[in-house]
């Protein structure tokens, strides 16, 4: 029989059934390369719940002591999360299986320390980032055919960074690049911080985290970020699958950001950045089964990229969607109904390297950002794939490719393209994340 003494301190569920395993969510910050950690959420599962049920939880949570309540319930989710005693708790219902996942998270602030700012006077601008992809859409020892790098500015002129693209993407001449742009962006001057909101990282994949490394480690004096917000599975409990740059990452942010709020996202969740509105759609803790509660199942490790929905000041909403696979797209079409997808922007998936075949038409965009190339996205394997995103499209032409900076914002119903700029940077140079030459 598994050991639950690490939920004795949350109250059970008095309904429901049992799963009987524990599956180990992740850390947020600490290295887990070797072992388990202390820091490690855990989640245990239940089965045929149903709404009135899991209602009465939030009471049986406060009865029980835990404060800084919190509830969320839209048409896929209801959740609630809670603390007491340096305990975090995050339960929710996935309404259409009658499935609830109990959290015992990991330790540090709460949810509610998600939210925050002002909505200020300027509309959000939305930028996808240029990065350099291999001109023939593969790999050699100075370029990479994936990677993506967006970057929100929010209302009050904080940032809200998404991924960072890959180390093959980030040498010294491009991450000077990123450095002058996110000045220009902000127009904040030298000597003078800039606030980022919340950097976020759709999942463990080189390709999405260097350039955070990078900027903090060759600008640590430039930027204050305030929040940090990603979840990565366990990385000994998931087999090893999570890459050495994720560690890096972790590294950089415990040095160079050590008063970071660090929260880990679960589905259900929904904060708010200076009137910016973002809902969770998706982790990999949803593809756990109750059959095999210990165990994450899904065969590509794409499938642990959070999907999370934004929803502009102005009401545009943009699906990014990391690099979500057809596995995760097999189980959400069947967990989240179609109206929390819909979206006027999406961002294309995986870089273009598989069929949602689903997903697309039920997110409906009339507008698509693709983190390639044009080259990329217009190979002979990917053409196909590409075809059936432009197809839910309201112009073929609202298609963008990272092969240029490009910068956004909606105005009157529309995504308008406010400004472009050439990419900074080639082929790698030989400097590694560190900053080192080799």
């Amino acid at each position: 029989m598994t050991d639950f003494s690490v939920f004795d301190s949350i109250p059970a569920l008095p309904f429901g059934k049992p799963a009987d395993g524990i599956y180990n969510a992740g850390a947020m910050l600490a290295d887990d390369r070797e072992a388990m950690t202390p820091e490690d959420a855990q989640m245990r599962m239940f089965t045929e719940v149903s709404e009135a049920d899991f209602a009465r939880y939030a009471g049986i949570l406060a009865e029980a002591g835990f404060c800084d309540l919190a509830e969320n319930d839209n048409e896929a989710y209801h959740a609630l999360n809670g603390s007491k005693d340096g305990v975090n708790v995050y339960a929710y219902l996935t309404k259409a299986t009658g499935t609830v996942r109990l959290i015992r998270d990991v330790p540090g602030p709460t949810v509610s320390a998600l939210s925050g700012g002002e909505s200020g006077s300027r509309p959000e601008e939305i930028c996808q980032y240029a990065l350099y992809y291999d001109p023939v859409n593969g790999h050699s020892p100075t370029t990479t055919n994936c990677g993506m790098f967006f970057i929100v500015k929010l209302s009050d002129n904080s940032l809200f960074m998404i991924d960072g693209g890959d180390e093959l993407q980030c040498s010294e001449e491009a991450v000077s690049g990123m450095y002058r742009f996110l000045r220009q962006f902000t127009g904040i001057p030298e000597g003078e911080k800039m606030r980022i909101a919340g950097w976020f990282f759709t999942h463990a994949h080189g390709d999405h985290v260097a350039a955070c490394i990078r900027l903090l480690r060759t600008y640590p004096e430039a930027f204050e970020i305030e929040r940090v917000l990603f979840n990565f599975p366990s990385h000994t409990g998931i087999g090893g699958r999570c890459d050495r740059e994720a560690f890096l990452l972790k590294d950089t942010l415990r040095e160079y950001a050590p008063d970071v709020c660090a929260v880990k996202l679960h589905s259900g969740m929904t904060f708010t950045l200076a009137g910016t509105h973002f809902d969770v759609l998706y982790t990999h803790e949803d593809a756990v089964s109750p059959e095999n509660p210990t165990a994450y199942p899904f065969r590509d490790f794409n499938c642990t990229s959070t999907v999370l929905k934004m929803t502009t000041v102005s009401g545009g909403t943009v699906m990014w969607l990391g690099d979500t696979n057809t596995e995760t797209e097999a189980l959400v079409a069947q967990t989240v109904p179609a109206p929390l997808w819909k979206s006027d922007v999406v961002q294309i998936a995986h870089h273009c390297f598989n069929y949602l075949s689903t997903l697309y038409p039920m997110i409906d965009a009339d507008y698509a950002m693709l983190p390639n190339s044009h080259y990329g996205g217009h190979t002979v394997e990917n053409e196909p794939k590409l075809a059936e995103v432009v197809a839910c499209l309201s112009d073929p032409a609202n298609l963008w490719y990272e092969d240029q900076t490009t910068v956004f914002r909606f105005e009157n119903g529309r995504y308008r393209v406010v400004k472009t700029l050439p990419r900074v940077g080639g082929e790698h140079d030989g400097t590694d994340l560190y900053g080192r030459r080799a």
